[in-house]
Order: C-alpha cells, then sequence, then structure tokens
C-alpha cells in the first residue's frame, strides 16, 4: 500500500500535497457517479466516498480555519441527498415482496427519482460549475496552516499609568 503522508515533509506540505488530489478524485467520482443512467450501487459508493472525504476535512479543520466549513457544508448537503435517495431505494426494495405496496413503492421511488434531481442540479451549480475544482484544489493549497488572521480590532498597545 502506498504511504500516503511522506516523512520528510512538514504537516503543511503533506496537507497542501494530499488533500486537493483528494478533491480532484472526489469531484471526478462524483461526476461519473451522478451521470444519467448510472446503477445505484456505484452512486451509493460515491455516498460512502463522501462520507470519508467529508470526515477528512473535518479532520483538517483546525489547520484551515472557518473557510472549510462552507465547503464542509456542501459535502453535508450531498450526504443528505445520498441519503434520502438510499432510504426510498432500501425501504421500496423491503416493500417488494408485500402485495398492495405498488403506490407506496412508486411514490418512494418518484421522490427518490426527485432527490436525485435536486441533488444533480446542485452538484453541477457547486461542485461541477465552470472552476469550481480549480476553487477546491487552490484552496486546499493557499489555506493550509496558514496563520490565524491578527485580530485587528484588538489594541496594539495598553497605555500604562
Amino acid at each position: 500500500m502506498k504511504k500516503l503522508w511522506k516523512n520528510n515533509l512538514t504537516l503543511q506540505q503533506n496537507v497542501r500535497k494530499r488533500l486537493p488530489k483528494l478533491a480532484r478524485r472526489y469531484l471526478e467520482e462524483g461526476r461519473d457517479a451522478l451521470a444519467p443512467g448510472t446503477a445505484w450501487k456505484q452512486m451509493h459508493k460515491f455516498r460512502l466516498h463522501t462520507k470519508r472525504f467529508r470526515y477528512t476535512l473535518e479532520t483538517f479543520q483546525e489547520l484551515y480555519g472557518p473557510g472549510l466549513l462552507k465547503r464542509v457544508d456542501s459535502l453535508k448537503k450531498v450526504q443528505t441527498y445520498l441519503g434520502d435517495i438510499n432510504d426510498c431505494i432500501v425501504t421500496s426494495e423491503m416493500l417488494k415482496d408485500m402485495e398492495g405496496m405498488d403506490d407506496v413503492r412508486a411514490k418512494l421511488e418518484k421522490k427518490a427519482d426527485e432527490k436525485m434531481d435536486k441533488l444533480r442540479e446542485f452538484w453541477a451549480d457547486t461542485f461541477d460549475a465552470e472552476g469550481a475544482e480549480s476553487l477546491w484544489t487552490r484552496y486546499l493549497v493557499i489555506y493550509a496552516c496558514r496563520p490565524s488572521r491578527v485580530n485587528r480590532s484588538a489594541p496594539k498597545y495598553v497605555n500604562a499609568k
């Protein structure tokens, strides 16, 4: 197995090197998984990848500060859509062999389709918009381990009496 972290690099160098690669891989997988006609099994794998990517970013939240929260929130939204779709599909499958459940299953399938449409729209606007990948990767490089900004409202000195 390939080592993800390089011992000869600093934390900042490792984060700047690895996280943008993870973001590119995530975005590529998302484009594939959310393409029309993709089987749910592949989308479910993407759901799990979304969780891992989000949790990885949350692990390094302290190194990036509050700017990372917006990106994590967008991943949470993708997770919610995928989770809702999964619930519909799993429930529908459980009802498959039960009599009189055709209407319920049809409603669940319609709900799953509606959620998928909303997810694809959100994905297109948030992750697949022109320049979005560059914004993700540049952010993960530029803001890694950046020192906190100075509080400009605090006095620079205190008059002693």
